[in-house]
């Protein structure tokens, strides 16, 4: 625990502290999506360098080299993975693209007959007048493929951002530390330090609860009897990645699914979908979580919201992250540095 302060210094840095969070919030307001995309850049840097850490502990290889290798097991580990699988998830990936807009339209023919929603309907025409006209929604629709250039430009400056940070982390924290008045440089240091940690194992723990939910709702979904198994397992493997929407966003998929073959398989897929989050919740969770950091749901949900309607997908992408850092700057420069209180920080 730091040393406690003077009154008048603990009450500038608290004003200091409190200017920096407004101008950070402001900023990230106007550029919010660009800093993200920044931020996710920062996040694979740090999980890059993590598994080029972890090669150079067991081999004798560079870091440059080390990282060259993770990057060539990343490249070609879904080849591996697809020949141990075999042509069954490509195939199974094409069906679950081709079944999915069928059993949203079953899903709705049989909405259609039931007597309550077309009471519903009718109740509810008037609603018409609040949905955007037509000439928008085609806009929306023509403005696509430039949205899809976009989504690339992104992609590439994360790799870019990524793959640099993670070659040379010392240059780029030595940048924000020339930034620091010289006194408060260690401290600094100390802070990125920890913030680095911090997400690093938050990324161990989402990889490993994306496995094991990938291995459980595939071999629940093959044994109810429910098609493409392996490619909706993915897809929940996938969307884990979002801490508690993950869950309920895969589900609907698999429920469409299992649609196509009998009301009574989409209440399988309840069952299955229930049994895996309470596993996760309950044993794998509170066992991964003694390493791993853990967030308060109720924090990390608002975050999620917020994100949410601030930057959209990427932003509920991102939140868990973004949280953490928040949390952990909290901790350090206000907890321990302003009030002089001991505080375990997030991670350690």
């Amino acid at each position: 625990m730091s040393t406690r302060r003077s009154f008048p210094n603990r009450v500038f840095i608290t004003v200091a502290i409190v200017a920096l969070m407004l101008l950070v919030m402001y900023l990230f307001v106007v550029l919010s999506r660009v800093l993200l995309v920044v931020f996710a850049g920062v996040l694979l840097a740090v999980a890059l360098g993590s598994g080029a850490d972890l090669l150079r502990q067991l081999t004798p290889l560079g870091r440059r080299s080390a990282l060259a290798l993770v990057i060539l097991i990343l490249v070609t580990l879904p080849v591996l993975l697809s020949s141990l699988v075999g042509p069954g998830l490509g195939r199974q990936v094409n069906e679950l693209i081709v079944q999915l807009p069928e059993a949203l339209e079953t899903a709705q023919d049989r909405l259609a007959e039931q007597a309550w929603i077309q009471r519903l309907v009718v109740d509810t025409r008037e609603a018409r007048d609040f949905l955007p006209p037509l000439e928008r929604v085609m806009g929306g629709v023509t403005s696509a493929f430039s949205q899809t250039l976009g989504v690339l430009a992104n992609v590439l400056v994360i790799l870019f951002i990524g793959i640099y940070g993670a070659a040379a982390p010392k240059t780029y924290i030595n940048g924000v530390l020339h930034l620091t008045p010289a006194r408060h440089q260690e401290r600094a240091r100390e802070v990125l330090d920890t913030i680095a940690h911090a997400l690093r194992w938050w990324l161990i723990g989402r990889l490993t609860m994306m496995s094991i939910v990938g291995v459980l709702t595939t071999i629940g979904l093959w044994i109810v009897g429910v098609p493409s198994p392996l490619a909706l397992g993915l897809l929940a493997a996938l969307l884990s990645f979002i801490p508690y929407l993950g869950p309920i966003l895969s589900f609907f998929p698999a429920a469409l699914a299992a649609l196509l073959v009998s009301l009574t398989k989409v209440l399988y897929v309840a069952l299955v979908f229930g049994v895996v989050q309470t596993l996760e919740s309950y044993v794998i969770d509170p066992l991964v979580q003694q390493k791993a950091v853990s967030l308060v749901p109720i924090v990390l949900i608002t975050a999620q919201i917020a994100m949410g309607v601030l930057a959209g997908a990427t932003g509920v992408l991102l939140a868990a992250p973004l949280v953490i850092v928040v949390i952990v700057l909290l901790q350090m420069l206000y907890v321990e540095d302003v009030l002089g209180n001991s505080v375990r920080i997030l991670g350690q």
